[in-house]
């Protein structure tokens, strides 16, 4: 059983009742210390009931009203975080949406240290016969054909890859840091998992296979000269029959040399 609702419950109420405690006992401390100045010389038992009735009735009052404001503002920094996941987010299979995809590529090129070499690979995934399935099934059953194999690559990868949703039935899929084997074994994962899948609409059955253009490369690449390479394979496996994977290495590039480039 899934807990993970319930703990992000729990945390989601914890900084909530920690700044209503705080809160209403910084009010009673004020409102103590006001009391202590107004008492003073009045004899010590007034002194003390007015000091701690002027705490406690402080505290009393400002806890709830500092809950309800803590939990109004818990709740708009939960819906600031779902706004920002809903803009990145393609809304039917919940992958990264293009525009994202290439941005969180580049960042990684970006971030790669200097002079050294980042490997990794790209894979293009695209949903063979997808139009054939929209027009012998429906649109609706080709919405769940895409949420189905998106489930599959997402259950795939590691939990650091990137998954986006590119083209209508095409899914990218980048593995920063991995090897040739480990790319392969991925993609022929979700090959194999999609083409053992079934749907049934009604009486029916609709099988699915997809096609995988792959890319590997050693150095600091632009995801637009990635996907170029990566599509072209893909063009290699769906001219070769689909359902099958293409790869390719892409060749690195030479290093700057001081002194050298003009």
């Amino acid at each position: 059983m899934d807990n993970s609702g319930a703990g992000n419950a729990g945390r989601g109420w914890a900084p909530v009742a920690r700044y209503a405690l705080m809160g209403s006992a910084a009010c009673a401390v004020v409102a103590a210390g006001a009391a202590a100045l107004l008492f003073q010389g009045q004899g010590d038992p007034v002194f003390w009931r007015g000091v701690i009735g002027a705490g406690a009735v402080a505290g009393l009052v400002a806890a709830p009203l500092l809950a309800i404001v803590a939990n109004e503002r818990r709740k708009f920094g939960a819906l600031k975080s779902e706004v920002s996941r809903l803009s990145s987010t393609d809304a039917l299979t919940s992958c990264l949406n293009s525009g994202v995809f290439a941005n969180l590529i580049d960042a990684f090129r970006g971030n790669s240290t200097s002079g050294g070499r980042r490997q990794g690979a790209l894979l293009v995934v695209e949903i063979d016969d997808f139009r054939a399935i929209n027009a012998k099934f429906g649109h609706a059953w080709g919405d769940e054909v895409l949420k189905s194999v998106a489930g599959t690559i997402k259950s795939s990868v590691r939990a650091g890859d990137l998954v986006g949703r590119i083209g209508g039935e095409e899914f990218g899929i980048f593995l920063p840091g991995t090897s040739r084997e480990n790319a392969e074994r991925v993609a022929e994962r979700i090959r194999g998992t999609v083409s053992d899948t079934v749907l049934e609409p009604g009486a029916r059955q609709l099988p699915l296979s997809v096609s995988v253009g792959a890319v590997l490369f050693e150095d600091q690449v632009e995801f637009d000269d990635l996907f170029r390479h990566a599509d072209d394979r893909l063009s290699e496996a769906k001219a070769r029959g689909r359902n099958r994977i293409e790869f390719a290495d892409m060749p690195a590039q030479p290093e700057a040399r001081p002194g050298l480039d003009s």
